[in-house]
């Protein structure tokens, strides 16, 4: 992961119409999805007995990003052909993409016409209006609806359209609402439409490793079998509930060639420009891959391909923008925005007071140590912290990275720890892969050292492999798991399935995916094109209040809708919802969740947060 790996068929310069390509191991997060595949990958090769554990809690921790409110709810790459342009948003560029008959077997998933039958309530868990919303999406030109008009009529789901009113009440992400569309939808608008279909690409995972990880994470391991049959669920439920103008959503599954693993070391990079070729030729206008088997690579060739891809895990405003309009965030908050809910939190809540989630050093006011690893784009998420910080007055008094390598963690972290412990850091902010703790929790009871610790988030069977005498009193910046069968994706599951409850432990990422991507191609209008797909994504309306994956806001260069975070601290003995064991992240402030961009709304300055007790 330490080396940058260039390639791929147009070199270092990228393909006619697409920015100049980042090295691949580029990523936002102060760790990211890619970074636990790494991991993954090299205790495939360590000894079972030494890390099986920490891998099970790798592939678990995938689990972490649903936000759970408590309380609330090759060389022969084939090219595009041009038959149709479009505006592009990779800013001064016009992109051209063809239409293509669909190849493969499609998965023929209900009606766009008709409800189907289902109900387009869903309980209590919504209001099919909004005040003072503006309709932002209904048909272009090329047809009319009902009544002729975007903002009036009857929608396909039965709602009575009107200003401010969504799409269906089922769920606080629904778009605003749309008449049933009749007329002419221009048929083939670009690759992957046809008159009647949207085409989706699954790529099934392909690794030499993937046995040895499966060995290892056990129950853990997402099924992807059964993932693929909950997305269908959706997809079928999704095709008569928004407004597609007389086209339905297909899947098409093919068997990848490169190993995901090996892309994100920039290895076996010629896979990801052959399974992006496939999914290409199977007609593809978007792909929706389970995030953790989607390496980043396969994602920006995707983008050559002018295909849409909705995996981008934790990845920066920047790199959103460099690849528009083919790269979405559809699961997790962008890295930009991460950073800014950590500093917003330090600034607001901690800084000038005393550490008092330290056992050490609870009458000790608080001095701030930060880790990241030692990559390029790390350290530079590591300089926007310490930038953010010191704009509120905040110093860091000692700054350690490290090498992203298992066989030196041991003898990292020990150094690391003695460095935070001799320069008297109370708190220590740790923007770390899940594995380093480890190895830093029990070098720090080694060294009796007993300071707070804020984390990136893992999820809760990751951090039980942490000493949990130095995590008892961590923070972190994620949320603490609903129940599940609380939750608006397991609600809308049993919707969409005659109440069974769905095949696969992380549903919700197919849920959270498709929910968006389905938004994105009712407000594009008929005329769908990567480009009005773009423009339809950045004019959807905000959620209707803070739902279980947050709230989320659109507008301009809005490419992960994700707006609000909350904070939570490890339990040890508390009971996880996700899986039911003991050990579990708790919500602090009650559960609130915060807006990013928005530092005062975090409270304070010089308020503890109201965690632990206190």
């Amino acid at each position: 992961m330490d080396q940058p790996a260039s390639g791929g068929q147009y070199g270092s310069q990228g393909p006619p119409g697409v920015k100049s390509r980042a090295s691949y191991p580029s990523s936002p997060r102060l760790l990211d999805l890619e970074t636990r595949r790494y991991l993954l990958k090299v205790a495939a090769r360590w000894s079972p007995l030494a890390i099986c554990t920490a891998a099970l809690g790798l592939i678990v921790a995938l689990a972490a990003p649903i936000p759970g409110a408590t309380g609330q709810l090759t060389t022969n790459q084939a090219g595009p052909a041009s038959t149709r342009s479009g505006r592009s948003s990779l800013r001064g560029s016009h992109l051209r993409s063809s239409s293509s008959s669909l190849q493969g077997s499609n998965y023929q998933a209900g009606s766009s016409s008709s409800s189907g039958g289902y109900s387009s309530t869903l309980g209590s868990g919504g209001s099919s209006g909004s005040a003072g919303y503006a309709s932002s999406s209904g048909p272009t030109s090329n047809g009319t609806s009902s009544s002729g008009s975007a903002s009036s009529g009857v929608a396909v789901t039965g709602i009575k359209c009107g200003p401010g009113v969504r799409q269906f009440s089922w769920s606080v992400y629904a778009p605003n609402c749309v008449p049933a569309f009749h007329g002419n939808n221009g048929g083939a608008t670009a690759h992957g439409v046809t008159p009647t279909t949207i085409t989706l690409s699954y790529a099934i995972p392909n690794s030499a490793q993937q046995s040895a990880v499966e060995s290892l994470a056990g129950s853990a391991f997402p099924n992807d079998p059964a993932y693929i049959q909950d997305m269908q669920t959706y997809i079928k439920f999704f095709n008569t509930q928004y407004e597609l103008y007389g086209r339905k959503v297909v899947l098409k599954t093919f068997q990848a060639q490169g190993d995901y693993l090996e892309e994100d070391q920039g290895e076996d990079l010629q896979g990801a420009q052959a399974d992006a070729a496939t999914a290409y030729s199977l007609g593809a206008f978007a792909d929706v891959t389970f995030p953790l088997f989607s390496a980043q690579p396969y994602q920006q060739d995707l983008a050559e391909q002018h295909i849409i891809a909705m995996g981008g895990t934790y990845m920066p405003q920047s790199w959103y923008e460099q690849y528009a309009p083919y790269e979405y965030s559809a699961y997790t908050p962008t890295g930009t925005n991460s950073a800014k809910g950590l500093v917003n939190t330090v600034c607001q809540r901690m800084a000038g007071m005393n550490a008092i989630f330290s056992p050490q050093y609870s009458s000790t006011v608080r001095k701030f140590g930060l880790i990241t690893p030692v990559n390029p784009v790390y350290m530079d998420d590591g300089n926007d912290i310490q930038n953010g910080l010191s704009k509120c007055g905040v110093s860091i008094a000692k700054r350690e990275s490290y090498s992203i390598n298992l066989t030196t963690f041991e003898q990292q972290a020990t150094s690391m720890v003695a460095q935070m412990k001799a320069a008297g850091v109370t708190t220590v902010i740790c923007g770390c892969d899940p594995l380093i703790p480890i190895f830093m929790s029990k070098a720090a009871d080694q060294q009796d050292y007993y300071p707070e610790w804020l984390t990136d988030y893992w999820g809760d069977p990751d951090t039980r492999n942490f000493a949990q005498d130095q995590w008892d009193h961590a923070l972190s910046n994620g949320p603490q798991y609903p129940v599940n069968s609380q939750t608006e994706a397991y609600k809308a599951f049993q919707l969409a399935d005659h109440g069974n409850p769905p095949a696969e432990q992380y549903y919700y990422v197919a849920y959270e995916t498709l929910i968006q991507l389905f938004a994105g191609l009712q407000a594009a209008g008929p005329d769908l094109t990567p480009q009005s797909f773009e423009q339809g994504m950045f004019s959807l309306p905000p959620s209707e209040g803070n739902g279980e994956f947050g709230t989320w806001v659109y507008g301009q260069d809005v490419f992960d809708p994700v707006a609000t975070g909350p904070v939570s601290w490890w339990s040890p003995s508390a009971t996880s919802n996700f899986d039911g064991k003991q050990g579990a992240w708790q919500a602090c402030d009650g559960g609130k969740w915060y807006p990013f961009d928005d530092q005062a709304a975090y409270g304070g300055p010089r308020q503890q947060l109201n965690c632990f007790g206190h």
